[in-house]
């Protein structure tokens, strides 16, 4: 069996990328990581503008794009757009290895754009990394739960504490 993914995701494995950056990635990710998941899953098998006949040996091995492409498109994302490419580039390419450089065609490529696909080898990575996302937002909600019990003694802003914080992790806007 493999290791747990949710030590991968804390670990800072690359030290070209300063504690801070770290920290401000790993914040953005807890937050809208199971949307790039999701993104990355439902784009792993669809090839834009062709036919993707498994009959015929035609190749359907997902979608190549670059980075802006894997961002789904909110409001919210919209005005982090840069910040999610970088998470996209040092921690869903360089750390986990769940995105890869893809070598399209010219033909499809005539600009000459650094294009990047799902490795087909880390698709276990997609189920994990939701898991462990889930994790850090029920853990999240625990803990703020319980403070906010102990702080106040009142059970009715306890579960106001945690509607507030469940209404954040999963309206995105």
């Amino acid at each position: 069996m493999r290791e747990s993914v949710f030590g991968l995701l804390l670990k800072r494995h690359n030290t070209q990328v300063d504690i801070f950056t770290w920290l401000k990635m790993l914040s953005l990710e807890s937050y809208l990581g199971e949307q790039l998941v999701e993104m990355l899953a439902n784009t792993s098998s669809f090839s834009k503008g062709s036919p993707g006949d498994l009959a015929f040996n035609i190749p359907t091995n997902g979608w190549k794009a670059e980075l802006e492409e894997f961002i789904p498109a909110t409001l919210m994302n919209k005005f982090l757009k840069s910040h999610i490419e970088q998470l996209l580039l040092y921690k869903f390419t360089n750390h986990y290895g769940l995105l890869r450089a893809a070598k399209p065609p010219t033909k499809d490529n005539p600009h000459g754009r650094s294009l990047y696909e799902l490795n087909p080898e880390k698709l276990y990575l997609l189920t994990e990394l939701k898991l462990s996302y889930n994790t850090i937002w029920v853990s999240l909600n625990v803990v703020v739960d319980i403070v906010v019990y102990v702080i106040t003694k009142d059970i009715t802003m306890a579960i106001l504490s945690g509607g507030i914080i469940e209404f954040i992790r999963r309206f995105k806007w």
